[in-house]
């Protein structure tokens, strides 16, 4: 109760602020009926990034908004999914293949609109297990994960597709078992558990040491679902981080979205010029803290970028993504009847 009564309170906070300039800083819908939200602002819910601190650091972003009149009030939070399911923002990033639960939940649809940021997970043995190459060799094994969703949704839909088996909790052709996000990499590291699914930035010293093994060749699952089933290594997802706005709100506020991605794609040029600087000086965000373990995210960074190469969707990307949702139909981690989220290019408009 305590939670969502500071949640209430700070989304409070962001309307006010951003309903403060007047009736004259405000669009109306046909009829004359109130319109989706204030014009040249946006109510912006976001996890921790390091890139949004450095466009913030560097004055990118206070520039950005001068020039172009548009102001963005941002929420960082871990509660995004949250925040913007209770209409307290306009703009929200979750992974592509969360969009059509965050539809169905919300009861509205969501246009999704940019990129940011790809699943970085990997499948991890113990040191002491020489063998294994894939989850085939892991059947009926005990693998840790952090949810039924998210990595454990994408890992099920590449394990479906190339190896025709079953990778879901609470049932399947493994023993998948829930703990902290944290404790993963740690528990298989111990040999606890037979493999885990890990995030290489919360299991740094287990990666960083060689107790633990990533399988699939070093690869990341985006880097599997790319090379195994789009046949593309160039194609970037699927996501983690795409950014989506409810349908009603895009359509009035085109403008405002294309400032957005403008100012995310400078975000995201700064970190292909300052990768390792960006690493060493927010630390926090990749979760390490000496210099050794900095130097090992900024390599590990170098050969598996999880950061977009542009913000930007183009048709051949969108193309490529939709497939995702036919694979989540078929494989029961979408309803048969639910459609595919929208996608669109404001760039372009």
């Amino acid at each position: 109760m305590k939670r969502t009564g500071i949640i209430v309170l700070l989304a409070f906070a962001l309307v006010a602020s951003a309903c403060g300039g007047g009736s004259s800083d405000t669009t109306t819908a046909a009829g004359g009926e109130p319109a989706s939200g204030p014009a040249n602002v946006i109510r912006f819910t976001f996890a921790p990034d390091p890139v949004w601190d450095y466009i913030n650091d560097n004055e990118i972003k206070q520039q950005m908004e001068e020039e172009s009149g548009v102001r963005i009030i941002a929420q960082v939070t871990w509660d995004e999914f949250g925040i913007y399911a209770g209409g307290f923002a306009d703009i929200v990033s979750v992974g592509d293949f969360e969009v059509p639960t965050l539809d169905a939940e919300t009861g509205q649809k969501s246009v999704v609109f940019g990129k940011y940021n790809i699943d970085r997970s990997v499948i991890a043995v113990p040191a002491s297990d020489t063998t294994s190459q894939t989850l085939v060799d892991l059947q009926g094994k005990k693998i840790a994960v952090w949810d039924s969703v998210s990595s454990t949704l994408i890992w099920g839909v590449i394990v479906k597709q190339i190896h025709d088996l079953d990778f879901r909790t609470g049932g399947g052709d493994f023993e998948l078992v829930q703990v902290d996000i944290t404790n993963t990499g740690p528990l298989a590291a111990a040999e606890e558990v037979d493999a885990a699914i890990v995030l290489p930035d919360f299991a740094v010293n287990e990666l960083m040491t060689g107790q633990l093994r990533v399988l699939y060749d070093g690869q990341t699952s985006a880097e599997v679902y790319a090379t195994q089933v789009v046949g593309n290594a160039d194609y970037e997802g699927p996501m983690i981080n795409v950014f989506l706005a409810r349908e009603a709100w895009y359509n009035e506020h085109i403008e405002e979205v294309k400032f957005f991605l403008s100012l995310w794609e400078a975000g995201i040029k700064a970190w292909q010029a300052n990768q390792a600087e960006i690493i060493a000086s927010y630390p926090q965000h990749f979760a390490v803290e000496t210099d050794e373990q900095v130097a090992f995210m900024q390599d590990w960074l170098k050969k598996h970028d999880w950061f977009v190469s542009t913000v930007y969707l183009d048709d051949e990307w969108i193309n490529s993504t939709k497939p995702l949702y036919d694979v989540m139909r078929d494989n029961g981690f979408m309803g048969t009847d639910e459609p595919d989220p929208i996608f669109d290019t404001p760039q372009n408009k």
